[in-house]
């Protein structure tokens, strides 16, 4: 609007030359924002495309990042628009043939939102602190894409979602796809040939063609929920780490003070000991499963599972080694290693493995058995312990059982009585708040995220769930200091890990504390930008320029 007045005045005074550069102005400008939000989206679809989470690959939320991504959809003002380019694609039947697009939902929601704002407060001006939206426009909009966003994402249990159950899969493998039909022609003719092969077949061949798209469909499904990567298996060590000084007593006395004290060392110090000790004693299971629990807050899901795997390699009777893998390997998706996983750890549990029957492989084989199998295990051995005496290790386990199926409101009880038993464990604190955003309730979530933050300060991975559920309340100013204070917690470990290197006569500018974590807190710091009109902080989320910030923000 300010564009349009501004040419008129130009054109009055000066005539048309002047009217030609300034709209040549604006429309590069324009051009602009288009590039920096096409940019953005990329980079969020960078950061997840490795991800084994169907549901997040087949969200709405992840098909309109692509399409701005593409340039098939921008944002003008206050509404997504197709693009020139986006309705050549429409025209051409490379949209999805059936519904409307999640961009499409997000116009229309707007309007309706819009107008009735309008009707309601026509008097009143546009707001003046920041924000592009009423704080009403953007808690409706935020509705509908924020808490997709959240619960398609990866991890813990993300810790900020965990992936959908293989039915989910099925039904929309069961979907005609656009790519293979357009229109009605090759529909008819697709019946017409089905029609004329049908009698043709003996009911032998029948029996066999539908057995044999069934074990296809399993074989296809199984291999999807399966950590069958070989990266998986290979840890990777810092290059320099100052710890590698210490006698092998010091480095117990340390590593000692760490388990006593976690609050008192930083994380970084925590990982960069624990890698020292499985240097020096690589035979040694408890320092392997400690420094997989260490890289689970990390966010290093990768190197987690690597050294859990080595934990369990030595010691295969390591409890806590096999939950805390099905964990991880239920944050990455990996569904059918983390029923593996959970099945271990009951029938190598002293009081449990009683439960486990002789016809366990066969359940464990089949994959439509699997899942109602090993959570009747844990049902019976929550039943061992009744009353309060229950064992809070059983109540995690099927809180990660819950999640796995979508049982979210089931999975909130069970973290509530494990925390009954374990009112100090921040890492399950975080777990209920990611669980309880699930389900939408996103004040209990911010209570769950403060009480693991008050245990444990420096836990980034609960400040930047935290930022997610400010994003689903429409508070986008919050979100943007969460991810400020994230980011800046980071730095810090940085800057300390240097120094002590220095020190050390040691280059450790390789070692970035959650460093999984940066690039997405990053992209959902320039979202958040976009959403409260600051285009050139978004640039400097480019940069990676915390300093850029300080003038705005407190943190």
């Amino acid at each position: 609007m300010v564009a349009a007045q501004h040419v008129q005045q130009q054109q009055q005074v000066g005539g048309a030359a002047q009217q030609q550069t300034q709209g040549a102005t604006a429309e590069n400008a324009a051009a602009e924002v288009d590039d920096d939000l096409a940019k953005t989206a990329a980079q969020i679809l960078d950061s997840v495309r490795g991800s084994a989470n169907p549901k997040f690959k087949n969200s709405e939320f992840f098909s309109f990042m692509q399409q701005l991504a593409d340039g098939q959809a921008t944002i003008s003002g206050d509404k997504v628009v197709t693009s020139d380019k986006g309705k050549q694609a429409d025209q051409q039947g490379i949209a999805a043939a059936s519904g409307p697009t999640w961009a499409t939902e997000f116009e229309k929601r707007a309007d309706e939102l819009m107008n009735r704002e309008s009707a309601q407060k026509a008097d009143e001006q546009t707001p003046r602190d920041g924000k592009i939206f009423s704080e009403e426009f953007a808690r409706g909009l935020e509705r509908n894409w924020a808490e997709e966003f959240e619960q398609t994402l990866d991890g813990p249990l993300n810790e900020s979602a965990v992936s959908g159950h293989p039915q989910d899969m099925d039904l929309k493998l069961d979907q005609p796809s656009s790519e293979f039909i357009h229109g009605e022609a090759d529909k008819d003719w697709l019946e017409q040939f089905k029609d004329s092969i049908q009698p043709m077949l003996s009911e032998q061949d029948r029996e066999w063609l539908d057995t044999q798209k069934e074990w296809e469909t399993l074989n296809t499904l199984e291999a999807s929920y399966r950590a069958t990567d070989p990266e998986l298996n290979i840890y990777r060590f810092q290059h320099d780490n100052y710890y590698a000084s210490l006698s092998p007593a010091e480095l117990k006395d340390t590593i000692q003070h760490m388990k006593q004290s976690p609050e008192s060392t930083s994380l970084g110090d925590a990982i960069l000991a624990l890698e020292t000790s499985v240097t020096q004693t690589p035979q040694d299971a408890e320092m392997w499963l400690l420094l997989g629990l260490k890289q689970q807050e990390n966010e290093q899901e990768q190197a987690a599972i690597a050294a859990l795997r080595k934990a369990i390699s030595l010691d295969p009777n390591a409890l806590d080694a096999h939950l805390a893998l099905a964990v991880s390997y239920t944050n990455e998706g990996y569904q059918m290693d983390a029923y593996d996983e959970l099945h271990e750890w009951i029938a190598r549990h002293d009081r449990y493995k009683s439960l486990v029957p002789a016809t366990a492989p066969e359940n464990m084989a089949k994959s439509e058995t699997r899942k109602n199998y090993v959570q009747d295990l844990y049902i019976q051995a929550a039943r061992m312990s009744p009353g309060q005496d229950w064992d809070p290790d059983v109540q995690i386990a099927l809180g990660v059982l819950f999640n796995i199926s979508s049982e979210y409101d089931k999975a909130v009880d069970c973290f509530n009585a494990a925390l009954s038993k374990r009112p100090d464990d921040y890492i399950l604190w975080n777990r209920l708040g990611a669980t309880q955003a699930h389900i939408g309730n996103n004040k209990e979530a911010t209570s769950a995220y403060f009480r693991a933050l008050e245990l444990q300060p420096s836990f980034i991975r609960a400040r930047y769930n935290l930022s997610l559920a400010s994003t689903n309340m429409g508070q986008h100013r919050e979100a943007a200091e969460n991810c400020l204070i994230a980011l800046s917690l980071q730095q810090r470990e940085l800057q300390t890990m240097g120094d002590k290197g220095k020190a050390a006569h040691m280059d450790t500018t390789g070692f970035l504390p959650a460093g999984g974590m940066s690039t997405t807190i990053w992209n959902a710091l320039q979202l958040s930008m976009y959403m409260l009109g600051e285009p050139k902080l978004a640039e400097a989320c480019e940069r990676q320029d915390l300093e850029a910030f300080r003038s705005k923000f407190d943190f």
